[in-house]
Parts: C-alpha cells; structure tokens; sequence
C-alpha cells in the first residue's frame, strides 16, 4: 500500500475541508474531482469517510486516516498549521497548571455576590493519568435561611494532552457541562480543540475552543485565556487559567428563563489558607503612641508579615484608635529575608500622609511593631515604589528601622 505511506502529504485543500479555516486572502479555485470507488483500509481498519480522485491521486481525511495510525491531528488557528502528533500523556506541562500541596485552597467572588471556596484533598497518580479530587462549597446568600445543597465536588484529570474537569455541584456559577476539557497542549495560543458536551438537561453540544491569549503575569507565570463556544448556539464561556494556581477567572452567558447575558467569578485569594490572631498597631486618637488591637487575619502560604501590613492598610476597628498608613496606601511588595523585612508602598504612603512630627513617628512605630512582633523579623526598611531614601515629612527613610 504504497499510496497509504503518502496519505499525510496532503494538500492544503484538505486541511482546509478539514480544519475549516478562513484567510483574508482568497485561495480558493474550482476543480473537477471524481468521487474514488475504491476502498482504503489502514492496519485493517476501513476509512469510512469518502476520498476522491484528483489529478490521479487519491486525497483521504487527514484526521480519520491519522487516528486510524494511533496519532492525533492539531490545528494552530492562528499561524494556520496542522499537525500530527504522536498521543503521549503530557502529565509535566499539564500538572505545572495546578497547584501541587494538598491544602491548597481558592475563595472566589463574582456577579450578585456570588462566591465559592474549594480546597485540594488529594492527588492520585497512575502511569496513564492524575486526578486531582477538590471539594467546597457556594456561599450562602440567604444568610442562613436556605437548605440548599451548596457542596462542590470537581475532579481536574490529566489525561493524554487534556486537562479535564468533572464536577457534582447544584449552585456553582460555572459552566453548564458537568465534564468539559479545559485546555489540551500544545499551549500555545492558536491551539484549537472540539468536544462535545452534555448539559445538565442531557441536551447534547459541539464546542469549538480555543487558546485565545498566552501571556506572562505576576510572579512570573504563564497565564492562558481559553475560549468555549457552542457552534449551535449564542453560549460561550471564556476561562483564565494560571501557571501553578488554576483557574484564575470564568464567564459565561448566563441563561435564565427570559434574558442571557454574560456572568461569571474570579480569584480573591488562593494558596494555603491559615486564620490566626495578629497584634496590629494603631495610634491612639490624641497621636502621640500606638496601641495593638487582636485581630484575626487570613495568613496565605504562610505569609504573616504580609498579613499584617494589610492588616494596616485596612485601618483599625476598635474605637479609640484610628489609621496609621495614609489613605490610598497601597502594598506594592514585601519580603523578609536574615532578620530583614523590606516592604514597599506606594506613593500615597508619603503623598497622602496629615504630616506632623507626631503623626510621622507613629506610623512607623506601627509598622515597626507591627512587624517586629514576629520572631522572623528584627529590623524594617521602607521602600516607596521601589526606592529607598524617600521621605515621610521630615524623617528620611534611606536605612532600616528597629
């Protein structure tokens, strides 16, 4: 079968019938074609699909003929390129999207005060596929009134090049399939798939998607943007998801009754989640000291220091004491390494400062108290936007405090 070995080297006729993609330069033509009568099997297995005869050679399917070789085509919708790869389980790419410690958990919030949390429980490997298995729950907006079922079961599988979601859930704002690929590799933007997809009514969907955008983000991590749109119908859902922490954002037309329109959640916080009391210092209302004020902050990945700025930032609740960091103050980093804790403002932490002799010395106590109370930390230096030397009032702020 020596015109089998050939069938890859297809025209670009055929990976345009296939693929269906469209150019802003015309190139198509009219050509005379016969439908071919003879039968063509691949490792004994028939092409069901038709071919044809053109210019005496016979042009089959490049996507049924591949599969029939055990392989898998791709399609790069945006620098047009078809490919045909060996299926191979691509766990290292894959797993490098989601988070690796067991614990690791996400708050979201999204349209009409929705939001839901969900944590990872476990990891389980075999030489063919991961699941990762999360549970959590959708907040109750009914402060407590509802009997409503709000658990949230998903399972993230890697398996072959796809990143698979599967989840058991009633109030979740997420999409209406309850199992949907959520990316395949090769991540790359232009990366395109179909799926089809049943909905919670059983109604049967065909969804084209596609990695619309792949950028670098904080941290330096590589963020995608996924879209998911029913070729049938208006639906859509589009997805963010980031390196090491998963899915960052999803929206999705909303269907009710008599409207749709677009809805969907982000990220507030992830990462390992702990609550523990802080002592956070504030100034006294006359302004000539500070006093701690308990209170209980949400620590992520162990993180106090960070806490307890924001801490700051957020201003006291217990009467008697008021802010110590001007308004508009903003964290832009922080970090604490040999007994050091450099942490860097915005420029509202000078600009927008009352000033007063006074009043400069108790907002650094409170940062340095604040700070210092953790065993990790002995002396502050305070950036403003990245460079040391500012100055808050009359106090330049070029060398660490203690």
């Amino acid at each position: 079968m020596k015109r089998i070995s050939s069938i890859f080297l297809l025209t670009i006729l055929i990976l345009a019938l296939t693929f269906g993609f469209s150019s802003a330069v015309d190139t198509s033509e009219s050509i005379d074609v016969f439908r071919n009568l003879i039968k063509v099997d691949v490792n004994n297995q028939r092409v069901t699909m038709d071919n044809f005869l053109y210019n005496g050679t016979t042009y089959v399917p490049i996507r049924e003929v591949a599969e029939l070789f055990g392989k898998e085509v791709g399609w790069n919708a945006y620098n047009k390129t078809a490919s045909i790869l060996d299926v191979t389980y691509e766990k290292i790419p894959l797993s490098a999207l989601l988070p690796s410690e067991l614990g690791y958990s996400w708050i979201y919030n999204g349209f009409a005060e929705y939001g839901h949390t969900m944590t990872l429980n476990n990891i389980e490997d075999d030489p063919t596929q991961r699941i990762y298995t999360i549970t959590g729950e959708v907040d109750d907006m009914s402060g407590g009134e509802s009997f409503a079922d709000n658990s949230i079961s998903i399972q993230y599988i890697l398996s072959g090049n796809e990143l698979i979601q599967e989840k058991a859930e009633l109030h979740m704002l997420d999409s209406k399939f309850d199992r949907l690929t959520l990316i395949k590799t090769p991540l790359v933007a232009g990366t395109t798939w179909t799926q089809d997809a049943i909905d919670k009514d059983g109604n049967s969907s065909r969804i084209s998607a596609i990695i619309k955008k792949v950028e670098i983000v904080d941290d330096n991590k590589t963020q995608y943007t996924i879209r998911y749109d029913d070729v049938n119908s208006a639906y859509f859902e589009e997805r963010i998801i980031r390196e090491g922490v998963g899915v960052v954002s999803v929206e999705k037309l909303l269907e009710l009754s008599d409207t749709s329109f677009p809805a969907g959640y982000t990220l507030y916080v992830s990462g390992i989640l702990k609550e523990m009391p802080i002592l956070l210092y504030f100034p006294i209302s006359s302004g000539d000291q500070v006093y701690p004020e308990t209170r209980n902050m949400m620590i992520i990945d162990g993180g106090v220091a960070r806490a307890a700025i924001l801490g700051l930032i957020q201003g006291p609740q217990s009467q008697g004491l008021v802010a110590s960091l001007a308004e508009g103050t903003k964290l832009l980093d922080i970090s604490v390494s040999d007994g050091l804790c450099t942490v860097d403002f915005s420029k509202e932490f000078v600009e927008n400062h009352s000033g007063g002799s006074a009043g400069e010395l108790v907002t650094l106590a409170s940062i340095v108290k604040t700070l210092t109370q953790f065993d990790s930390i002995e002396q502050v230096q305070i950036l403003v936007e990245g460079k040391a030397g500012a100055t808050l009032g009359n106090i330049l702020l070029d060398k660490p405090l203690q």
